[in-house]
C-alpha cells in the first residue's frame, strides 16, 4: 500500500484555457485521500487568465507556463521529465478525479504493475453515462472506447486488461513510459492516446483499467475549432487531424505485411472517408492530410525502425475489430446509416479472413 509520507506519485496536469474546469481538477486532486509528492500543471499558452488564478490560488502548485500551444503531447511529456515520482498521474483539465479514484489507481498498480492504470471515465454532467472503460485499436486504425455511451449502473466494475486507453486521466509508471518514447509530439490532438496505446502494447507493456476508480470528464462546449457535441458543423480542423494523425499511427506502427495484407480493407475505408469530407465541403483538409503524411515520411520510417527494433507483440496481439467507432452526430441520415453497417461489415469480414495471416 502506497502510504501518503511516500515520495511515489505526481500529478501532471495539462491546461488550455481551462478556466473554471482547471481550478475544478486541481481541487478534485488535492481533495484526494493520498499524498502528491508534486502537482505539476503544464500551461499550453491560455489566454483566459487561468494561469494566474493557478497561481494565485494552488501556490503551492508547480505551473510552467509555455508560450505557444503545442498540444498535450509534449505537454505530458515535459511534465513526465520534471517529475520525481514513480508513478504519474496524467489528467486534462476538464477531468475531476473522484474521492478515492487515485488510492485505487495506485492498489492496482502494486498488484499488477502495468505500465497504464486507467480508470472508468464518465461524462459530466450526465454521470450515469460512461465514456469508457479503456479501449482497443481498432484495425482499420482508430480506437473503439468500451462501454462507451452506456448506463454506469448497468456495467460490471471487474478489473480488466485492456488494449488501449484515452489520454483524458491515466496513471503511468514514469521511467517504463519514458523509456518506451513517451508521448508522439508529431499529434497535436486527436490519436494520440491510440497511437500511445499501441506503443505500450507492443514492447511487451501492460495496461490495467479499474472501474471502481471514477473521474468525471466535463463535455462542456470542448475545444474550440475541434471539438464536435453532435451539432452544428464538424470543425475542419478536426478532420484534417483524424484523417492525417490515423494514416501517421498505422504508418508507424503496422508490419509491412499487415499494411499489405489489409490494403484493401483501407483502401475502401479511404474511399469513405473522401466521400464524406468532399459532402462536408472538407477537401483541403483530406488533401492537406495526405500532404503532410507524405512530408513526414522521413519521420515516420524512423520511428517505425524504432518501434521495430523494440516490438515484442505481433500485430494480431495488438489490434481488435468491431463497429467502426463513429463520433455521434456525425452520421447524418438513414442512407450514411446504412453505409456505415455496410461497411463495418465489409471491413470485419475481410480482417477475419486475414487476421491468422497477419505477423
Amino acid at each position: 500500500m502506497i502510504r501518503k509520507s511516500d515520495k511515489s506519485i505526481s500529478a501532471v496536469i495539462v491546461n488550455h484555457n481551462g478556466g473554471r474546469k482547471i481550478l475544478q481538477c486541481i481541487g478534485a486532486v488535492k481533495k484526494q485521500n493520498i499524498a502528491f509528492f508534486q502537482i505539476i500543471v503544464v500551461d499550453n499558452a491560455s489566454t483566459d487568465g487561468s494561469p494566474s488564478e493557478i497561481a494565485k490560488r494552488f501556490p503551492e502548485v508547480i505551473l510552467v507556463r509555455l508560450n505557444e500551444n503545442f498540444g498535450p503531447c509534449k505537454s505530458k511529456n515535459l511534465g513526465l521529465e520534471l517529475a520525481r515520482s514513480e508513478l504519474v498521474l496524467l489528467l486534462d483539465d476538464d477531468v475531476y478525479v473522484q474521492p478515492g479514484c487515485i488510492r485505487t489507481l495506485c492498489n492496482v498498480y502494486e498488484h499488477y504493475l502495468p505500465a497504464v492504470v486507467c480508470p472508468r471515465v464518465v461524462l459530466y454532467p450526465d454521470t450515469h453515462i460512461v465514456q469508457c472503460d479503456g479501449a482497443w485499436p481498432h484495425f482499420i486504425g482508430t480506437l473503439k472506447l468500451r462501454n462507451a455511451f452506456c448506463n454506469e449502473k448497468l456495467l460490471s466494475r471487474n478489473i480488466s486488461e485492456v488494449w488501449g486507453c484515452i489520454g483524458a486521466c491515466m496513471l503511468v509508471h514514469r521511467d517504463t513510459v519514458i523509456s518506451a518514447g513517451g508521448f508522439d509530439e508529431m499529434f497535436f490532438f486527436y490519436f494520440d492516446d491510440l497511437e500511445f496505446s499501441l506503443k505500450i502494447r507492443s514492447l511487451g507493456h501492460s495496461i490495467i483499467c479499474e472501474p471502481q476508480a471514477v473521474v468525471f470528464h466535463d463535455r462542456g462546449d470542448g475545444r474550440p475549432g475541434l471539438s464536435f457535441r453532435g451539432e452544428g458543423q464538424y470543425p475542419e480542423k478536426r478532420a484534417y487531424l483524424h484523417i492525417r494523425n490515423r494514416l501517421m499511427t498505422i504508418l508507424i506502427h503496422y508490419h509491412l505485411r499487415t499494411l499489405i495484407l489489409l490494403s484493401p480493407a483501407f483502401v475502401l475505408y479511404e474511399i469513405s472517408v473522401l466521400m464524406a469530407t468532399a459532402k462536408r465541403g472538407y477537401l483541403r483538409a483530406w488533401y492537406k492530410a495526405m500532404l503532410s503524411v507524405y512530408e513526414n515520411l522521413g519521420y515516420i520510417s524512423l520511428q517505425r525502425q524504432i518501434i521495430k527494433t523494440k516490438k515484442k507483440r505481433c500485430d494480431k496481439d495488438l489490434l481488435g475489430a468491431g463497429n467502426l467507432p463513429v463520433a455521434p452526430g456525425l452520421i447524418m441520415n438513414q442512407f450514411e446509416n446504412i453505409g456505415m453497417r455496410m461497411l463495418s461489415f465489409i471491413v470485419n469480414l475481410y480482417w477475419r479472413a486475414v487476421k491468422s495471416r497477419i505477423g
